[in-house]
């Protein structure tokens, strides 16, 4: 089943199944922030469209085509634009699960804090090693990560990030699975290919290190834009509600 043409669009289909299987639930009902949701896809997914294009050009990552269907845009493969879909989909679903669950919470705010410090602090550091040693992959994500979590934290103090972290955590299982079979874990080939001149080499099992805070900024800048949108959807309800 896995050595198939079809393997990157299966991935990106049981990927989003289940979350959009459970998206009309009435526990949760996900699907009423659908508008918020696919324009944060839009917005975040277009820049790391360009991003994985420009990329795909350098030879800093690339593709196996005997696990791609054949449709392709710009250099990318179908599975590709899938894949920034379905994963923001998904991810998003955990995080508004967990509001559900778990609505207190399980981080405090000054936990919150010392993880964004620290983190910040690790991608400052691996950025400028990637930048001295002409590390696209390793540079890139690491700046923009650092970035990204500064500006949240310490300048918007975004409230939302505890539950953010809670939610990355519990992704990073399917993450896991969905990336290693992509790099390679399971199957003959890879179907994702990493240049290693471009990253540290580093690998968590078949998985490029620098993978894990791709994915991590890819959805931390979906559920920005996400929590924005859908802090004016409900402002808007409550202000029609409360005209009639």
């Amino acid at each position: 089943m896995l050595e198939t043409k079809w393997l990157y669009v299966i991935l990106n289909a049981l990927t989003i199944s289940v979350p959009l299987a459970r998206s009309f639930e009435n526990r949760v009902a996900f699907y009423k922030g659908f508008a918020s949701l696919f324009k944060s896809i839009f917005l975040v997914s277009g820049f790391f469209l360009i991003w994985d294009v420009f990329f795909t050009d350098m030879g800093v990552w690339g593709f196996t085509p005997r696990y791609l269907c054949g449709a392709e845009f710009l250099g990318l493969p179908l599975g590709e634009y899938l894949f920034f879909l379905t994963v923001p989909y998904a991810s998003v679903f955990i995080y508004e699960c967990l509001k559900f669950f778990k609505p207190n919470g399980i981080l405090k705010i000054q936990t919150t804090k010392m993880i964004s410090s620290v983190l910040i602090g690790f991608c400052i550091i691996l950025g400028f090693y990637g930048l001295l040693t002409g590390k696209w992959y390793t540079t890139s994500t690491f700046f923009l990560l650092g970035l990204a979590i500064l500006f949240l934290q310490f300048i918007v103090r975004s409230q939302w990030l505890p539950r953010f972290y809670e939610s990355w955590f519990i992704t990073l299982i399917p993450f896991f699975m969905k990336n290693g079979i992509l790099t390679g874990s399971i199957i003959d080939e890879q179907v994702v290919w990493y240049n290693d001149n471009q990253n540290l080499g580093f690998r968590l099992g078949t998985i490029p290190f620098e993978d894990v805070f791709y994915g991590m900024l890819l959805i931390l800048c979906t559920i920005y834009f996400y929590e924005r949108f859908e802090s004016k959807r409900l402002l808007k309800g409550l202000s029609n509600k409360n005209e009639h």
